[in-house]
This record gives structure tokens, C-alpha cells and sequence, in this order.
């Protein structure tokens, strides 16, 4: 079907379909921008997971997917997917699909969700008739903050549909203050150079470290969770809410911490051999360690990660009030240091919930102002 359908198109034979032919679908969704310098209208937006089905009866080629970023119907920004990747995407998922790793990792993809029944992953640019292709992640940014965006699929004559997707800033109806106390710098965050931002469930996280007057992070060689300064210091709930998990026993991984001299690469390869064995056999639930998740209103759930063994001093059912210690820091989990991975989700389920942005309230001005933004990478905050 698929070599016929080429040559026709070759041939010249075969126009390109029309919008009806694909269906788009994009999750998580609505999706929600970060702020680059909001002082001077400047975001990003990455959209997670764009599933393009065919659920007509001819075949269709996908030579492109295009986003444009609007505000009130006119063009902000736009960003592309070329044909070539598009290839290479397709024939990444389909080899991921058959060693039965996507379903180990349906925490990031959420393939059963998105897929409906007969549908199956392409290994090629061609879509058959109930054949699917899944675009992982597109990231943009925009001068103003756009409302929507458009998702295009390009085909060998033109445009073969679009959905439009709302965007947004999003607003927290919860007050959340720094979950620690002191100086602390925030090491990772929604910044697109970093790893939180393109894992649905972690999306704007925070990972928040201290640093000594010499701008390290630990004493001596670094060797020992103990040389490390932010090593069981006292973490703080956010916000008001209700405990609704709380693990505390897992152990505290030291063997992720750098070795002295340990080439840089060689490192990052052995840490990442470690942490993917976690993740695959217990998803995104054992890559936090011991943790506490916290509810709020709307929904909003507060996570503290990585938390020191047995640190943990609150229980499922406990009301807890902002401000009030909840655990210590640590290592546990996929922790290639002591520190606190902290992010808000719009669910209970680890696996299944989503990221969302989030502002503290209260902080000290430093250099600029830190309020009413979002945290980026290199921002020291202290609670006022």
C-alpha cells in the first residue's frame, strides 16, 4: 500500500489529502509558557507529545510539522519539524515501540491515553490508514505572550490540517512560599537547556542546592552525602494542604555522586545507566526517592523530592500549614547530589500528572526583582 501510494504521488498522480485527513491530538494540553524576561514580554512554550493519526481511508505523507505561535489570530513566532527528522522521529518510536519500552515509559509519552484502539505507531513518514505518527516535543519562544498555537502537518502539496491549542500564563489560586529556608540556589528549573523541562511530569520543577562563601556545594572532595551543604537541612511544606504520600524509607545513593578525577562523560554515562534502571522499573514514583506530596486547592499537589532517609516526619492525613518542616534534604532516588527537587503537578499520581508553573511569594530582592516570575537557573532566593 505504502510503496503504491509513493509512486502515485511521484507520478504526480495524487494530490495532497485534505484538512479532514489527519487528526491531531497534543497532551498535555492547554499549554502553559515560561518566562524568559517577562519585563520585556519574552517566553517559551515546548509542546509535549503530538500524535498525528490518519483515520482515512487512503494513505498520507507527513514531509513536516509546523507550530506558529498566535496572539489574538496574528503570528507571534513559528518553528518547524523538517522532513528528515520527522523520518528519524518515526522510526526512533516504532523501534521503542517494539522493544516494549514506551509502555515503561507511558509516564512521559502517555501513549495510553492518546492512542485509540486499532491505532499503531509508523515506522515511516507514511501513514496507512490507522497509523499514527508521535512528534515527542517542539519548542519555541515568542516575543508577547501568545494565546494559541497552531499545530500544522505538512504534506508533499501542502498544509493537511491543523489544531489549534490554547496557551497561556499560568495562575495559581495557592500561595506558595520557598520550601527552604536561607540562601539557596536554584541549580535547575523550566529553562529550556535543562532536563526538567522536557519531561511532562516534571516540567517546571526546581532543584534547589546550597552553596558555601567558595560557591561550592560541598566541602572536601565530595565524595560523602555528609561533605554536601545541603545534606539534611530542613524542608519546609509550601503551601497549606493536606499529606497524601510520604515515603521515607529508600535508600539515600551515594554511589551517584562523582568520583574524584571521573572524566566528566565517563560520569554522566554511569549515572545515566543508574538512573534509567530506576525509572524503568518503577517510573517516576522511584526516581523521586523519598518524598512527600502535599494537596491543595484546585487540585494543585506540591512534591519535595529526594529527601534523606527516614527524614520524613509527616504521614498521609496530616494538615500541615506553610512553613511547617516536613523532612530533610538528600540523595535518594535519580539524585546525582544532595538536593531539593521541588515542582507543583495537577494530580496525586506521579506518573500521570503534569507540571505546572509556579511563583513563590515573600522572596528577597536581590539583583533584580523576584517577584512575580518564574525561577530560572542561577537565581539565588531567600525567603524575606
Amino acid at each position: 500500500m505504502k510503496t503504491q501510494w509513493l509512486a502515485a504521488c511521484a507520478a504526480g498522480l495524487l494530490a495532497a489529502g485534505p484538512a479532514s485527513a489527519l487528526e491531531i491530538r497534543i497532551d498535555p494540553a492547554p499549554v502553559y509558557v515560561f518566562d524568559l524576561s517577562p519585563e520585556r514580554g519574552l517566553y517559551d512554550v515546548v509542546l509535549q507529545n503530538i500524535l498525528v493519526v490518519n483515520d482515512e481511508a487512503d494513505a498520507v505523507e507527513v514531509r513536516g510539522l509546523r507550530v506558529e505561535l498566535r496572539k489574538d489570530g496574528e503570528l507571534l513566532s513559528a518553528a518547524r519539524v523538517p522532513a528528515a527528522k520527522v523520518a528519524a522521529m518515526a522510526g526512533t518510536f516504532a523501534s521503542l515501540k517494539e522493544a516494549g519500552l514506551l509502555a515503561m515509559m507511558d509516564f512521559q509519552f502517555h501513549l495510553s491515553r492518546l492512542l485509540e484502539k486499532g491505532e499503531r505507531l509508523s515506522a515511516d513518514t507514511v501513514l496507512d490508514t490507522g497509523e499514527v505518527y508521535l512528534n515527542a516535543s517542539l519548542h519555541l519562544s515568542s516575543a508577547g505572550l501568545p494565546d494559541t498555537a497552531r499545530v500544522i502537518v505538512e504534506g508533499p502539496g501542502g498544509d493537511l490540517g491543523y489544531e489549534d491549542v490554547p496557551v497561556s500564563r499560568y495562575k495559581s489560586e495557592v500561595t506558595y512560599r520557598s520550601p527552604v529556608e536561607g540562601r539557596w540556589y536554584v541549580a535547575a528549573s523550566g529553562d529550556a537547556e535543562h532536563h526538567h523541562r522536557w519531561v511532562v511530569s516534571s516540567e517546571f520543577a526546581l532543584d534547589l542546592a546550597r552553596l558555601g562563601p567558595d560557591m561550592k556545594s560541598h566541602e572536601g572532595d565530595g565524595s560523602q552525602l555528609t561533605d554536601y551543604r545541603t545534606f539534611g537541612a530542613p524542608v519546609l511544606a509550601a503551601a497549606d494542604g493536606v499529606v497524601v504520600a510520604a515515603i521515607r524509607n529508600r535508600q539515600d545513593n551515594q554511589e551517584m555522586l562523582r568520583l574524584a578525577g571521573e572524566p566528566f562523560e565517563a560520569y554522566m554515562q554511569r549515572v545515566m545507566s543508574l538512573q534509567q534502571a530506576i525509572i524503568l522499573e518503577g517510573g517516576f514514583d522511584a526516581a523521586a526517592g523519598n518524598y512527600v506530596l502535599i494537596a491543595h486547592a484546585n487540585g494543585e499537589h506540591s512534591l519535595y523530592a529526594h529527601l534523606k532517609k527516614e527524614s520524613v516526619r509527616v504521614k498521609p492525613g496530616d494538615i500541615v500549614r506553610a512553613g511547617d518542616p516536613i523532612g530533610e534534604a538528600g540523595s535518594s532516588g535519580n539524585s546525582t547530589e544532595p538536593h531539593l527537587h521541588f515542582q507543583v503537578i495537577d494530580g496525586s499520581d506521579l506518573n500521570a500528572a503534569r507540571g505546572l508553573p509556579v511563583q513563590f511569594t515573600g522572596l528577597r530582592d536581590d539583583w533584580y526583582s523576584m517577584q512575580h516570575r518564574h525561577l530560572r537557573a542561577g537565581d539565588v532566593i531567600e525567603q524575606e
